[in-house]
């Protein structure tokens, strides 16, 4: 019996272990000398950081040739003894212009000033607009001089963002063009020495356009002002009166200060009008001039009065010169109504209208506008108001805005009537502002 059960025993025991053994997961195969199992791992490459990958992609060209340079080693120019004449400070301004004016000065001068910002101040610093003046300055200690660079970083941006091109085959009267967005400049001829001046004139007149147009937008008379066209100066800088096309409203710039007035013109005042000359002619003053959207308006007026003021008239007064007797006469004017010469910001636009228009009502010696449009456009002007100078209608422009409001002067434009606008006609309101300009 106890043999039965002892068997019955190591059976169940036999089964149970079996069974223990059936749930054990699968005994992965030992590998041998001669069976090896295969590893597989994956490995990713990372592609190389490019450190001038964002200046590749500038649209400057002096960093491209900057760059050229710097990656294939080239050793820059010792130009020490170059930057001694502050004159060459222009060519640090680093513009695309100066490569077709003169690109065997220009590349020295951007490649060592690129290897500079890039050893001094990091890749990153090549793009940092808001120090590159301050960088400049740097570079320039850097080779012993002195001098400060003169531009300003808004000066310095402005030239960065503008596109230049230049027709080398000359086939076209204004061969230069630069453009900042919807504003075009074209010039005849330009050299090193006119360079820099040029600069400083696209940088006055386009952000001092961007200003007026801003200012003329909040008028609500978008059925007179198109601010939104293409503008394009025609720079032919011959001292000869600026004149604005009817038919396109292109601009050609005689004298650089006149260009706000001319784009005034374009943007639809005076185009075609001939009833009112006056009011045209000083509504474009009004806005181009007297607001004082370009600060490079006020700076020669107020140079002749600051020569005034020290005294370099009075001999050619004393010996009974007319310029210098009229010059002293509106300086007294100007400054008797509070007129400051201290500065161009302080410099009274305004105040020096009324002072010219003044004088030149006392002295006789003006230009009339009726003279003004004949010698512009060969033909007789026989308007109302065409016996004023443009001073002067834009002294009484200045006089209506103040006292009935600039919207009062705009309707009167938008309706040639004078009554209807203003309750008076051009004659009373003549009389009027004479009473306000000697009072």
């Amino acid at each position: 019996m106890k043999k039965h059960l002892l068997i019955g025993a190591l059976t169940l025991s036999a089964v149970l272990l079996f069974s223990a053994c059936n749930d054990q997961p699968p005994t992965l195969p030992t590998a041998t000398d001669n069976d090896t199992m295969p590893i597989t791992t994956e490995q990713v490459t990372e592609a190389p950081v490019d450190p001038f990958e964002a200046v590749r992609a500038s649209d400057e060209l002096w960093l491209s040739y900057g760059l050229a340079a710097y990656e294939q080693q080239t050793e820059p120019q010792d130009l020490s003894e170059f930057f001694t004449s502050p004159l060459n400070q222009s060519y640090l301004t680093l513009s695309d212009d100066l490569f077709t004016y003169d690109f065997e000065k220009t590349l020295p001068v951007a490649e060592a000033f690129f290897r500079f910002v890039c050893d001094e101040y990091g890749v990153d610093a090549l793009l940092d607009m808001d120090k590159r003046c301050e960088y400049k300055t740097s570079y320039l200690k850097s080779l012993g001089s002195q001098l400060h660079y003169l531009q300003s970083p808004e000066q310095e941006a402005f030239l960065s963002s503008i596109s230049f091109s230049a027709d080398d085959a000359k086939k076209t009267e204004y061969p230069y063009v630069y453009t900042w967005d919807n504003v075009h400049f074209y010039f005849q001829k330009v050299n090193m020495e006119s360079v820099s001046d040029y600069h400083i004139d696209m940088y006055h007149i386009t952000t001092g356009l961007q200003k007026m147009t801003a200012y003329m937008d909040g008028l609500n008379a978008d059925d007179l002002l198109d601010t939104d066209r293409e503008f394009h100066f025609y720079m032919t800088l011959n001292g000869g009166a600026s004149r604005t096309t009817p038919s396109n409203g292109y601009m050609y710039i005689n004298v650089g200060n006149s260009a706000l007035h001319e784009a005034v013109h374009s943007v639809g005042i005076g185009l075609t009008e001939r009833r009112n000359v006056w009011l045209s002619e000083g509504l474009c003053n009004y806005f181009g001039k007297q607001l004082g959207f370009n600060p490079l308006a006020k700076t020669n007026q107020m140079v002749i009065f600051r020569m005034i003021e020290a005294g370099l008239y009075d001999g050619q007064a004393a010996a009974g010169d007319p310029t210098a007797i009229r010059y002293k006469a509106m300086y007294d004017t100007y400054v008797s109504r509070g007129g400051k010469v201290t500065s161009s910001q302080d410099f009274d636009m305004k105040l020096y209208i009324d002072a010219c228009a003044k004088s030149e009502l006392e002295f006789g010696e003006y230009k009339s506008m009726g003279d003004a449009w004949k010698e512009a456009n060969q033909s007789v002007l026989n308007s109302v108001g065409a016996e004023l100078s443009y001073d002067q209608a834009t002294s009484m422009v200045q006089y209506l805005a103040d006292t009935y409001g600039i919207d009062t002067v705009l309707d009167a434009y938008r309706t040639q009537d004078m009554t209807a606008s203003f309750g008076k006609d051009y004659e009373a309101l003549k009389a009027e502002w004479l009473e306000y300009l000697y009072q």
